[in-house]
């Protein structure tokens, strides 16, 4: 009951806002300021009760925003039957409102920009005064330069909103293009029949050789594309980076301990992309796959890409710290749980959101 309380005084406003423009038409001044108090009062609650009881919700959030447009247009329709230059208001505040429901039903996502919030200060300033203009008689404030800064900040920020729309589009027609270029780079490798046998070897907390490696590798081609280094390499290194032989979380054979995985399974991965992947290896991928594991490796990393792959393979790891536990189950080859299988579908569904959040 708590959740809807909240979500009800906000449908309130909204529900109220055809009876308010009744009494501003009809001239029931007295009662329509016992109404707009009651209607402030919801507004104020509503998110003060939201936040006491901590059930903000996206859905209140939504319904906050579009009573508070509706009760604006509804006080602006008054409003103009007194000051006819409060028609451009009311304008610009519908074409505004539709240009950000067009950007919600487009993204997902309402477009919000400080301009805007800025802009919405000065227009419930704006219709303050105009009601008072309603109520005292005597009120001498020239209400219609209000009303045209009013209207400038309004076609600023509607021209913010345009400019932010197509930098968006663009925005998302370059990220489209460079997802595409990255899944033609490892396509090759990512649907050979022994690569796809990586989704089975579990190798970080809940994560498999194959969703690692592919992670690392499309961070690893957008960095070094925006640094203009060979984004190729950076993308081939950083899917191969872990092809080693077998899983090494479920190995309990007992190795002298520069035999261990660290160790040696970066040379094993240069061995085996050699041998599936000739095709698309080089001195440079070379370098990176075999001293991604800098300094358990003697020798540092010849390349820059090498560097970046050995960073972000070691920033992807971090995960161990945050489960201890599990680290010492791997440590003492305890029983683990398996890795779950994931898929084409799922690894696609994983870029559409990046891309979404993008």
């Amino acid at each position: 009951m708590k959740k809807q309380i909240p979500n009800l005084l906000t449908i309130s406003r909204i529900i109220l806002t055809p009876l308010i423009i009744y009494l501003g038409l009809t001239n029931h001044i007295k009662i329509l300021i016992g109404v707009a108090i009651l209607v402030a009062l919801t507004d104020f609650l509503d998110g003060r009760l939201a936040r006491k009881w901590k059930v903000q919700s996206e859905l209140g959030c939504k319904l906050d925003a579009i009573a508070d447009k509706v009760l604006v247009i509804g006080l602006l329709i008054i409003l103009i039957t007194r000051n006819h230059s409060f028609f451009y208001v009311l304008i610009l505040e519908c074409i505004i409102a539709f240009l950000n429901l067009y950007f919600y039903l487009r993204k997902g996502v309402a477009n919000s920009l400080m301009i805007g919030k800025i802009k919405t200060w000065i227009i419930f300033i704006t219709i303050i005064i105009g009601l008072l203009d309603l109520i005292i008689t005597s009120f001498n404030i020239p209400i219609d330069y209000f009303v045209y800064f009013t209207v400038f900040m309004q076609i600023c920020s509607l021209l913010s909103y345009i400019k932010s729309y197509l930098e968006m589009k663009g925005k998302k027609k370059r990220l489209i293009e460079e997802y595409q270029e990255f899944f033609e780079l490892i396509k090759p490798i990512i649907t050979h029949p022994e690569f796809q046998k990586r989704k089975e070897y579990m190798h970080h907390i809940g994560e498999s050789v194959y969703e690692h490696t592919l992670r690392v590798s499309f961070d690893s081609y957008k960095i070094a594309k925006k640094l203009k280094w060979d984004y190729k390499a950076a993308a081939i290194g950083g899917i191969l980076h872990d092809f080693y032989d077998k899983p090494w979380q479920t190995n309990k054979e007992k190795k002298p301990f520069l035999k261990k995985h660290g160790f040696v399974h970066a040379e094993e991965a240069r061995q085996n992309a050699w041998k599936y992947f000739p095709d698309e290896m080089n001195r440079k991928i070379e370098d990176i796959i075999k001293k991604h594991m800098f300094p358990l490796n003697k020798r540092p990393p010849r390349y820059k890409e090498s560097w970046l792959i050995s960073f972000i393979d070691k920033a992807d790891s971090m995960d161990f710290i945050m489960h201890p536990k599990l680290l010492l189950k791997i440590f003492f080859h305890k029983e683990i749980e398996d890795v779950k299988k994931v898929s084409e579908h799922n690894i696609i569904n994983y870029f559409k959101k990046k891309l979404h959040n993008k």
